[in-house]
């Protein structure tokens, strides 16, 4: 791709970013200042464009759940997110995403009740994202939380098994949140121990029981989702240093944020997640098994009954999916990461192939001149050659470093379960 072409490419991201974050309600993080401190390195075009990465913008509404922003609904989701009740293994969500290691678990992929694929993603700042999981086969916050429960190599659970110890531990939270469905009182408890479709258990269920239980589960799902969008990043050093605390950042990471720009790394990482939200192929090898990541997502994710058009949406307004082309274009892409909370969420990549930042700036550095001869589809056109120094590395993980923060919220410890 040509340099006039990366500076449009460019220069169309920020402006379709900062577009969105204009249509963000609410508040998270409030700039203190909009004058430069003393000590910058910045020219007044950098501060402008460091302006467009913080403070957080206030989350976007999820018009598909409408226990998004209901706090009795993320006090429930908190509990029930620490429950290893919820699965027979007694794996809960926290197994996986450990507030320690910034909601990841420190692994290269996880590893339960079976080896999976792919890295754990946190969940920090995981409302903003407009796609969820690497792949984005998932299109809201509580459409990605049924994959897990009922996954047999990650909790090895089932709806019917989470409904029925919903129903047993948190049955009277769950009523104050919403009407349960017609002769619900009556049907939950004789419903089987557990089963999922594909089970004889569920699939002999009379329709309107299993219609039932999938309106109860969903409930569930969004409770949980409520309490994820509660886990939003403290401002970090990068973030006090734009709103005028002068001590904030080091000129290595002032220098590094102005390698960041040079490079035109925000060509993906872009608006205050320093992420697009789209879908790359960076060229990384295919382990520990070949993954054809987006191009295989968007078919699932199109026939999910759990779609933010589907009918388990509560305002079915989701930016439809049937829309979206699949091809050989999507083969290996994956999901922007944030660059947010690096410094607690390594290892790094859809795979967890990549153990540190320095591993990163290699990877960028070499992977346009000699890609894996085993990699799936080609290498994104918006990678160009790096050439960085020493110094200039350093710097970089100055910078990338400069955007973590401890994160201490109430939200981040074990809740009193009943």
């Amino acid at each position: 791709m040509s340099m006039p072409t990366r500076q449009i490419l460019r220069s169309l991201l920020g402006t379709l970013g900062l577009l969105a974050l204009c249509c963000l309600e609410g508040t998270t993080q409030t700039p203190t200042s909009s004058a430069a401190p003393l000590n910058t390195v910045w020219s007044a075009d950098e501060w402008a464009r460091a302006r467009t990465f913080s403070p957080l913008r206030p989350l976007p509404a999820d018009p598909t759940n409408a226990l998004a922003d209901n706090g009795q609904a993320a006090r429930l989701g908190h509990r029930l997110f620490f429950d290893a009740r919820l699965s027979p293994s007694g794996i809960a969500c926290v197994t996986c995403h450990i507030p320690e290691r910034g909601f990841s678990d420190g692994l290269a992929v996880p590893n339960t009740l079976a080896p999976l694929h792919r890295n754990t993603m946190t969940i920090l700042n995981v409302g903003y994202y407009r796609w969820l999981t690497w792949d984005g086969s998932r299109d809201s916050l509580w459409h990605q939380a049924i994959a897990p429960i009922e996954n047999p190599k990650e909790m090895g659970s089932s709806r019917l098994y989470v409904v029925r110890t919903v129903m047993q531990h948190y049955g009277a939270e769950l009523r104050q949140l919403s009407t349960l469905p017609e002769g619900w009182e009556a049907l939950w408890p004789t419903l089987p121990v557990s089963g999922q479709p594909g089970e004889v258990a569920f699939d002999t269920l009379p329709l309107a029981q299993q219609e039932a239980v999938n309106r109860v589960l969903s409930l569930i799902l969004k409770c949980i989702a409520a309490y994820e969008r509660q886990v939003v990043s403290a401002p970090a050093p990068f973030d006090r240093y734009v709103a005028g605390e002068v001590t904030a950042l080091s000129v290595a990471a002032q220098r590094g944020f102005q390698h960041f720009l040079r490079l035109e790394c925000d060509a993906c990482h872009s608006t205050p997640l320093f992420s697009d939200d789209q879908f790359h192929n960076l060229g990384l090898p295919p382990l520990p098994e070949p993954d054809p990541g987006r191009a295989e997502a968007l078919p699932r994710l199109q026939a999910s009954p759990w779609r933010g058009t589907g009918v388990y949406a509560d305002g079915p307004s989701a930016v439809r999916v049937e829309k979206y082309p699949v091809g050989k274009a999507l083969l290996g892409s994956f999901r922007t990461p944030s660059l947010r909370e690096l410094a607690t969420t390594a290892p790094y990549g859809h795979n967890g192939t990549i153990a540190t930042l320095e591993d990163w700036l290699e990877h960028y550095i070499t992977v346009t001149a000699s890609p894996p001869a085993t990699m799936l589809g080609t290498l994104d056109p918006v990678l160009e050659p790096v050439v960085m120094s020493a110094q200039e590395k350093q710097d970089m993980l100055a910078f990338l470093l400069s955007l973590s923060s401890p994160y201490t919220s109430p939200w981040t410890q074990p809740p009193g379960t009943p």
